[in-house]
């Protein structure tokens, strides 16, 4: 996956709007799994784009799972704690401005 692909500022945005969708898809074992984008791991992203039948959903998971390797996040980091943590960084709790709408 080429991360180049989807500018990190650019994808911001949607990995928020994103963050309440829930994402369908099956496992190595072929069980049905479905979580909320927020609660998914940069591997479930990847995984859920193969199996995605409506092309914007999959290119949406595609772009998060870029989104979080560029980030650094690791497998286990899901969607929601980078989020959580890209705001307070940039300022939107504790004190700053909310950059979240």
């Amino acid at each position: 996956m080429d991360d180049s692909m989807y500018p990190v500022d650019a994808v911001r945005p949607l990995a928020r709007a994103l963050r309440s969708t829930a994402i369908s898809w099956h496992d190595a074992d072929h069980r049905l799994v479905e979580k909320f984008a927020e609660e998914m791991t940069m591997q479930e992203f990847i995984e859920a784009a193969e199996e995605q039948r409506d092309r914007t959903l999959r290119e949406h998971a595609r772009m998060m799972a870029a989104f979080m390797n560029h980030d650094g996040a690791g497998k286990q980091r899901t969607l929601g704690e980078i989020l959580d943590r890209d705001q307070v960084w940039r300022g939107g709790r504790y004190g700053g401005a909310d950059l979240s709408s």
